[in-house]
């Protein structure tokens, strides 16, 4: 691993994170380049340390070097928009976000309410794909909700449907991310061992927010005939190859929906719903945040994972853009 550092008064330099390959990545630095057309330069606060990235660089999946980091927020240091002025607060959707300053496309960007702090404004990405997800639910006559994984998307995910009055039945096998769920709204938890019986085959509605192949089998099996299995969990790990009993799924003739989404266009909609609902406290993902780091530890968290039980770490760039 390579690191550098700014010398004093060094503000024409950006360093930035690169992935160069499995297990590895170090931190650069480059030059400050000219603004491009129809983009604004933003002074980079916070950035969501996403299980994507780190599972791309721990499996050395996609092509390297890469640029990574997509829930971040900051400050406008420059531009030509009249509706993104300099100093404005904002969200940023972008692919290449773990760096101290980045420039973003105009429609990549969301400018955000008063109430909105920096901090959730970064997590306003991974909200936006819960919101997106619920979304595609059909709610209207959903008695109950079983909610197999309480990690960050998945508590994101139970917040969105207890705010809609629904009771959510949380299976979680950490006994702190379960007491979280109870905060969080969840009208029962349950350990992965304390499943009765009666449960097996016999919900309507079941979420799967674990990304593990254990998670989506416990998932599966909950589905009665004719229910929605939706699945929610990102699953990286094994680079994304899972086994599931196909014939279960279709003696009980499920509807699976992945929950997952890709039109940027709805991506940036959703994004400006999710920091509203940050800044009314309806949803406050920041609340989840459990770590946060400098970038000269970013490179470790990346190469040897999350301490302990971690939900979600945030990388914390207030001091070295202050």
């Amino acid at each position: 691993m390579t690191t550098t550092e700014n010398a004093p008064g060094d503000s024409e330099l950006v360093d930035y994170l690169t992935a160069v390959g499995r297990g590895s990545v170090r931190l650069d630095q480059g030059p400050r380049l000219p603004l491009a057309p129809g983009h604004a330069r933003v002074r980079v606060a916070y950035v969501g340390i996403c299980h994507s990235d780190t599972a791309l660089v721990r499996e050395g999946q996609g092509s390297f070097p890469a640029r990574l980091g997509h829930e971040v927020s900051g400050i406008i240091s420059e531009s030509d928009d009249p509706e993104l002025p300099e100093g404005a607060r904002v969200a940023a959707y972008i692919s290449d976000g773990y760096a101290t300053e980045v420039q973003v496309p105009s429609d990549r960007i969301v400018p955000l309410h008063s109430g909105c702090s920096l901090a959730d404004a970064a997590l306003s990405e991974p909200l936006a794909c819960a919101i997106g997800g619920v979304e595609m639910l059909d709610l209207a006559s959903t008695p109950r909700v079983v909610l197999v994984g309480a990690g960050f998307m998945g508590l994101l995910a139970l917040r969105l449907m207890a705010c809609r009055g629904l009771p959510v039945t949380v299976i979680e096998p950490r006994k702190r991310t379960r007491d979280l769920a109870v905060r969080w709204g969840a009208e029962s938890v349950l350990a992965p061992d304390e499943v009765p019986e009666s449960m097996i085959a016999n919900n309507s509605l079941v979420v799967e927010a674990t990304g593990s192949a254990a998670g989506l089998e416990l998932a599966s099996g909950l589905v009665e005939i004719a229910g929605t299995l939706g699945i929610l969990g990102y699953h990286q790990s094994g680079k994304g190859l899972r086994s599931v009993d196909m014939e279960s799924w279709n003696y009980r003739a499920l509807r699976v929906l992945s929950l997952h989404h890709r039109n940027p266009a709805d991506v940036m909609r959703w994004m400006d719903r999710a920091q509203r609902l940050s800044a009314n406290r309806i949803v406050v993902p920041s609340e989840l945040v459990d770590r946060h780091v400098p970038l000269t530890e970013l490179p470790e968290l990346f190469m040897n994972g999350e301490e302990g039980d971690t939900i979600k770490s945030l990388l914390d760039l207030t001091s070295e853009n202050a």
